[in-house]
């Protein structure tokens, strides 16, 4: 429990009510966490976070997040039907948490002071934050712990209480023998007639679709996915695994990443998007019904790897420019062979300049023969393919020039002793190479010089020339010195240095950006069950091709860009 404030001289006057900085969000939530009886993870939905400071000291707390999903006496005293519920739900924010730090004997008149400046900004605060005005406010009062004097006090109306049950397997039907009072609290004078109107005022309405997609659009992409085939019985499954992954990979687009974020998105989406995605429709209310969190956790983890990795490539290959040079890399996926059934290998090729990634999946023989399998996805003849040392064997190198009909640039490390050995102890020529010019940059300056040869005695198939880069780096502060030698193969013939350098470096820039992890935080995905990680993964990367062809400056500006009301703005491209 946070120290209560005790506080002196205190006046209204100097109260301020204004909402929290982002770097004092940890701090408002740490302090609500504390000091209300409910806690605080996260808001459900949207939310808006305020303080109530005297003399920069915090005297209170507010937050408000999306109204509640259903309400029976509020949606009663609104006069609105099923239909008009889910479409102007949007216009209604609750007040979820009030916390006082200060001595109410200190700070007389402080909650309902704070309350009515909130009201009068509340609209305009949500309208900057998340684009569009508010008409209600709403609170739940405990009483068997409040009485809801500021709410009495402020004029808030009563219209009804709970009955009493809490959320299980996501339906309200466990009781829990406290029924709450629930306080609305119009704010403009219409807000009443609004809501239940058969035709709400344009500039009411949501300022647009939630996946920034036409209807014809989202069918086109679920159509991509028509072919997966579902493993569930047909008997009690409402949402095809077609609708699922077509709102999923809306949903990873749009930031909303994970089963339960997902679920949120979904829930964002107009009847009319939810109906072309292919959403289950209730014939009692007439509704589409958005997927829920279990429904999209069961399909991503159980579905066959094998139909995803279809779908995806289906999608994806005909919208890929392969450029001159491709890195080709792969990794274990984080907890995929938790069960022990499956070993699944995440295969990546990377186009060096855009950075536009293809994905494949491997599960017998490990990486290397992901990235193999990979290469039958995709025509790359003409091409240059990079590789770290893993992929350095002779079947991988006759397979890309005999097989694919194009170049490869091998690495050179320690798992090829006998090759690296003979490339360390050759007489390399120091003036007979190419050198670029020194780069200063995170307080050390750096220079790379390669040198070129024949292949001599380097047994590898169709081998035309061995290099050596060599890195020398100073630190600016210390002045210390080092010099790092990189040795590596190549079937090109008439490649010069400078561009031999072009490729290595290339390589090496697309391995460290590994925009999956460091964007889309792949290794920290929550799934420890089934194909869940793999297919997770697969979607990421599928992600990262259709964000990069929007030529933005980063991946994350064009996945902050994706939000709930702009959408996926480029899931079909031309």
């Amino acid at each position: 429990m946070a120290e209560i404030l005790d506080l002196e001289d205190f006046s209204l006057e100097e109260v301020e009510v204004r909402l929290a900085r982002p770097d004092e969000r940890v701090r408002w939530d740490a302090l609500v966490r504390e000091n209300h009886y409910l806690e605080f993870k996260r808001f459900a939905g949207r939310g808006l976070r305020y303080v109530v400071a005297w003399r920069d000291r915090w005297l209170a707390l507010a937050g408000w997040q999306t109204g509640a999903f259903k309400c029976r006496p509020r949606d009663r005293w609104i006069g609105w039907d099923p239909a008009s519920q889910f479409r102007r739900l949007h216009l209604i924010a609750n007040n979820t948490r009030f916390v006082s730090l200060a001595k109410q004997s200190m700070c007389r008149n402080l909650a309902s002071f704070a309350m009515a400046q909130m009201l009068s900004r509340l609209s305009d605060d949500w309208q900057a934050h998340w684009g569009h005005r508010l008409l209600l406010a709403e609170t739940f009062v405990d009483p068997s712990r409040f009485e809801g004097t500021i709410y009495k006090a402020g004029g808030w109306i009563h219209v009804g209480d709970s009955k009493g049950y809490s959320r299980s397997n996501g339906r309200y039907t466990e009781p829990h023998g406290a029924p709450k009072r629930l306080y609305v609290h119009p704010l403009r004078r219409d807000a009443q007639r609004l809501l239940r109107a058969r035709k709400l005022p344009e500039k009411w309405e949501r300022t647009g679709a939630a996946s920034g997609k036409k209807p014809g659009e989202l069918r086109a992409l679920r159509d991509e996915f028509a072919e997966i085939v579902d493993f569930r019985r047909a008997q009690g499954r409402k949402h095809s695994a077609a609708s699922v992954f077509s709102i999923y990979a809306l949903a990873w687009l749009a930031g909303f990443r994970g089963p339960v974020a997902a679920a949120e998105y979904a829930k964002s989406l107009t009847q009319e998007e939810l109906e072309a995605l292919g959403a289950w429709k209730n014939k009692k209310t007439e509704l589409h019904e958005a997927v829920s969190k279990s429904t999209i956790h069961r399909v991503v983890s159980n579905i066959d790897l094998i139909e995803i990795k279809k779908a995806l490539v289906r999608h994806a290959v005909p919208r890929l420019e392969i450029g001159r040079a491709i890195a080709a890399d792969g990794k274990r996926v984080r907890r995929a062979n938790r069960t022990g059934a499956v070993h699944a290998e995440i295969a990546t090729l990377v186009e060096h300049n855009t950075g536009i990634p293809l994905v494949g999946i491997g599960f017998e023989g490990g990486e290397i023969a992901a990235v193999r399998a990979l290469l039958e996805t995709v025509d790359v003849s003409g091409r240059v393919i990079t590789l770290d040392a893993l992929h350095t064997t002779r079947d991988t190198a006759r397979l890309i020039v005999e097989t694919h009909r194009a170049d490869y640039l091998l690495s050179i490390k320690g798992n090829s002793p006998e090759t690296c050995e003979l490339l360390e102890t050759i007489e390399w020529e120091a003036d007979a190479g190419f050198s670029e010019e020194a780069d200063l940059a995170h307080g050390r300056i750096d220079q790379r010089h390669v040198v070129r040869l024949l292949p001599g005695a380097i047994n590898y198939p169709h081998v035309a020339q061995i290099f050596r880069v060599t890195r020398e780096r100073e630190v600016v502060k210390t002045g210390a010195k080092t010099i790092e030698h990189a040795y590596g193969i190549t079937s090109l013939a008439e490649a010069g240095a400078g561009e031999l350098l072009a490729f290595s470096r290339g390589h090496w820039s697309v391995e460290n950006k590994d925009l999956r992890d460091v964007n889309f935080r792949e290794d920290h995905s929550r799934f420890s069950t089934g194909f869940g990680s793999a297919s997770n993964a697969t979607i990421g990367s599928i992600a990262c091709a259709i964000i990069l062809r929007k030529n933005m400056d980063s991946v994350a500006q064009a996945t902050r860009s994706f939000d709930r009301h702009k959408g996926m703005e480029a899931v079909l491209l031309p």
